[in-house]
């Protein structure tokens, strides 16, 4: 196992890269055992939300884009809905007083936390869905790394460690997270510190239930009674209906042609895909490799501000995000969005290709954790109903059983002179940004895989209120003077997790594998 880098022996057959090195060489094991690129990435889904603890969880949901041999590709969605079924309107809103807390992340994150922000995870489901389509193997196999690696212990990654310290108040919440994510020590007790070993050995019973069970033990059995029980005592609002009813969508991915390759991407009611595919439409009527930096600075910061600030305004009712984003995407908005550059800028990714060219992107998140675990089982639940960029209509504001909006971009870009490429992030709205900022240094700059990843970024939004940001890596194509025409400013002397966690595996044309793992976000990769 290794972090990243090109994997030259062409004997190899797979490649995996990771939000923890744990979860890639978990992806190579169980691609050793007989499965395929859908069976590891399960097993690596799994994996990190056990060593990436609270960017992904099986209290979360995420989304797999699925591209297979014959180069047809598909879309699971199984992201969180809202919860509430069958309850009375008074339930909702948490009497008008959620707990909010701010995450020192950037230039800050309002965030809600406590049940109330909790809604119907849709992982296990997920899982096996992408395993009953395209694995040869069960749930149970593919979850045996997942569970030793909780009950024997892992060190935990500098990522994660970072994530405790800004998110301290919410891993506080109640003393069953205290007793997972606390140390206690001769002076009292802390949050885990990078490098210490870490066990969740309630979560890797919960693991060995639902493989011996399946996804109805979550979702109508044992474990689903306890959630809502649970959550509801919380002031949340999971009922057994919402957890019995939940399914997967499977989607059409929306397709981009960028340059010369063919990319597939995250599809509505989520605008993560919608908002990088403007971005690309924008960039692509530029030569961006013969730009000098001050250019280059301002085509794309200025792609990613009014991506950004269209995915805020325009989305967010599920039945018309896909009209939405034909629009959005179409080549005459993208002359406006031009015009108007020169006329004024939690989570968690894996990826993993075989050589039969099944290639699987899986963006997972449990939002920024709602500070809950419910007891006796080890499953960290989610706080996306608190994140305000997936709830643009407001706190509670959507139906029951309806989909939250979502930035998670799996994307797959497929040609001739490059190959395949999967890819994917973490990060907020920094997820289409840094995954722009990979395709083109890979498709506009040909660079190697892992210098794409590795390249310093930028990174532009409106901010509420309308004031601008801009922000950058040390090294980054930007021009000197750029920073006077932003709000706010945020520079980095190197890389950081600010700017999302890019893991990718490239099948080259010559059937060599490339991975890249974003060291960013602590990632690893892997090769059989």
């Amino acid at each position: 196992m290794r972090r990243s880098g090109k994997q030259k022996d062409a004997t190899n057959t797979f490649a995996a890269a990771a939000g923890t090195p744990y979860a890639a060489e978990a992806a190579a094991e169980v691609y050793r055992s007989g499965g395929n690129a859908a069976d590891a990435a399960v097993a690596a889904a799994a994996a990190v939300s056990v060593t990436e603890p609270l960017m992904s969880s099986i209290g979360g949901g995420g989304f797999a884009l699925v591209r297979s041999p014959d180069s047809s590709a598909e879309l699971i969605d199984y992201f969180d809905v809202m919860p509430g079924k069958g309850l009375p309107k008074e339930r909702f809103g948490a009497g008008g007083k959620p707990r909010t807390i701010r995450i020192k992340l950037g230039a800050g994150v309002d965030s809600i936390i406590g049940g109330p922000a909790v809604a119907v995870p849709g992982s296990v489901k997920g899982w096996q869905t992408l395993l009953s389509r395209h694995g040869n193997l069960t749930l149970r196999e593919v979850l045996k790394p997942a569970a030793r690696l909780a009950r024997e212990g892992f060190l935990l990654c500098k990522n994660s460690a970072d994530y405790f310290l800004v998110a301290d108040e919410a891993l506080s919440l109640t003393e069953e997270t205290k007793k997972n994510f606390y140390k206690k020590t001769p002076t009292g007790e802390r949050v885990y510190h990078e490098n210490e070993e870490m066990r969740f050995p309630d979560l890797a019973d919960t693991f060995d239930a639902i493989g011996e069970g399946g996804a109805d033990l979550f979702y109508e059995g044992e474990l689903a009674e306890r959630i809502s029980h649970y959550v509801q005592k919380m002031g949340g609002l999971i009922t057994l209906r919402d957890l019995a009813e939940y399914t997967p969508t499977i989607r059409e991915p929306l397709a981009v042609t960028y340059g010369a390759g063919r990319m597939f991407t995250n599809a509505p009611p989520s605008a993560g895909g919608a908002t990088l595919a403007q971005m690309l439409r924008v960039v692509s009527g530029f030569e961006l490799a013969a730009l000098p930096p001050e250019e280059y600075g301002r085509i794309v910061g200025g792609a990613m501000r009014y991506a950004l600030r269209d995915r805020e305004v325009e989305y967010g009712d599920e039945e018309r995000n896909l009209e939405i984003s034909r629009r959005l995407t179409s080549e005459e908005y993208a002359k406006v969005q031009r015009r108007r550059i020169f006329g004024s800028s939690h989570t968690s990714h894996l990826s993993c290709v075989d050589s039969d060219g099944l290639a699987v992107a899986i963006t997972a998140s449990m939002g920024y954790g709602s500070g809950l675990v419910v007891p006796g089982t080890g499953i960290p639940l989610g706080n996306t109903l608190g994140e305000p960029e997936l709830n643009p209509r407001g706190f509670h504001a959507l139906k029951p059983g309806e989909k939250l909006i979502s930035s998670m971009s799996p994307t797959v870009v497929s040609s001739e002179e490059g190959g395949l490429l999967c890819l994917g992030s973490p990060g907020a709205t920094r997820i289409p940004s840094a995954i722009l900022q990979t395709i083109i240094n890979v498709i506009d700059f040909g660079m190697p895989l892992e210098s794409a990843v590795m390249f310093p970024r930028i990174h532009s939004e409106f901010r509420p209120g309308g004031k601008t940001l801009f922000a950058y890596e040390a090294g980054a194509r930007k021009a000197s003077d750029l920073d006077s025409e932003f709000d706010i400013v945020l520079a980095y002397d190197g890389p950081n997790m600010y700017f999302g966690g890019v893991n990718a595996v490239r099948l080259t044309p010559e059937r060599t594998f490339e991975a890249a793992a974003d060291p960013r976000r602590s990632g690893g990769a892997a090769f059989v």
